[in-house]
């Protein structure tokens, strides 16, 4: 028979799925002694009212432990404690997981130091050990590591949508800080349509009627829906669209020559404008650059507001009015998403979009 325990209950706050909260509550028994190795499980019904899941989610828990080496199932006698949980794959096993990055991708800069960082820091809280590995091509080799593979995807150019959902046939992958339209991959982003509307809206507030934007590449997600919303809150405000003050770089973090010269001479024209929302912080300098070399002021002359807020940006000459994006949060919630899908070998993954901040500053005034 079967000793009697009690499993405390899952957190009905908490944002992990119920069934991998309920593998963690009967780990943690296992972990403590609650449940010694060859110890008998209480039956799947009375371990969904103490856990206070339903009884297909409680099995669906026990199914997975009972696949990772934690448990043994004996046909018309119940479930057991393996003997030797101690040494079996589940307490030793590590996950990998495969961070795909395009080799044209600097690692270094803010955005992806930040997002880095904050994979690593997740996986480094977890008891479970975790493999991070970097991988440039879209491929896969799970005989190369022990057990299953993983992928992040961060923010891969859309021409790529076709070779990533081919990749997230057989593994379970996420791209991190992009979104592909329409796609069947799960994303993790923040709300990038949103923070081109809330830069619009903080100029237009202040009186300014004649506002460019300069945007990065527009096939990368998040570069396109920065542009797609900064103009479309141009149109609900009833400005006018001007195509001279929508200039898209070809790189994220440079202003190629022809968007330069094409700043250039927009700030140069009698009805030149008075404000510039920047897709990026790198974009924004370059910006910044450009007005200066013009002979403006900022903010008297022309206003400037960028997007993403790395430590540096509050101490510009004006600091930087920008769009702040939860990068670490968004990390946090792209490993959990990959790890509990490795866990449980259930691949289906929540897409989420985190919403952006204004961070109102000195660069920013009144027309």
């Amino acid at each position: 028979m079967s000793r009697a325990i009690t499993l405390p209950p899952i957190d009905e706050h908490d944002p992990t799925p119920k069934y991998l909260q309920a593998q963690k509550i009967v780990v943690d028994a296992i972990r403590s002694g609650e449940l010694s190795p060859g110890a008998k499980l209480p039956s799947t019904k009375d371990i969904s009212a103490q856990v206070s899941v339903s009884l297909i989610t409680a099995h669906k828990a026990l199914e997975a432990l009972v696949a990772s080496g934690w448990l043994r199932r004996e046909t018309g006698r119940g479930t057991y404690v393996r003997q030797d949980v101690a040494l079996t794959a589940a307490s030793e096993r590590s996950l990998s997981v495969a961070i795909v990055l395009d080799h044209h991708a600097n690692i270094n800069d803010y955005y992806h130091s930040t997002i880095l960082e904050g994979l690593r820091q997740e996986a480094r809280s977890g008891e479970q050990r975790v493999e991070l590995f970097f991988q440039e091509r879209l491929t896969l080799r799970s005989r190369e590591r022990k057990g299953e593979i993983g992928a992040i995807c961060i923010h891969p150019a859309l021409e790529y949508q076709s070779e990533v959902e081919h990749l997230a046939r057989n593994h379970p992958v996420l791209v991190l800080g992009g979104a592909f339209p329409n796609g069947s991959v799960s994303c993790v982003d923040c709300d990038n349509r949103s923070g081109g509307r809330q830069a619009v809206q903080h100029v237009f507030e202040l009186g300014h009627r004649r506002i460019l934007v300069v945007s990065g590449p527009t096939n990368l997600s998040n570069s396109r829906d920065r542009l797609d919303g900064a103009v479309a809150e141009i149109a609900s405000s009833g400005l006018p669209t001007d195509t001279r003050d929508l200039i898209m770089s070809a790189d994220s973090v440079v202003l190629d020559d022809a968007s330069k010269q094409g700043l250039a001479a927009r700030l140069g024209a009698a009805d030149r404008p008075t404000a510039i929302v920047a897709g990026g912080f790198y974009l924004a300098l370059a910006a910044i650059q450009v007005v200066r070399a013009a002979g403006l002021s900022i903010p008297q002359d022309v206003s400037v507001v960028g997007f993403d807020d790395p430590a540096s940006a509050p101490l510009l000459d004006p600091p930087l009015t920008t769009i702040r994006q939860p990068l670490t949060e968004m990390s946090s919630r792209a490993y959990t998403l990959i790890r509990d899908a490795l866990t449980s070998g259930d691949h289906r993954m929540p897409s989420s979009q985190l919403p952006t901040e204004l961070v109102i500053r000195g660069s920013t005034a009144p027309a």
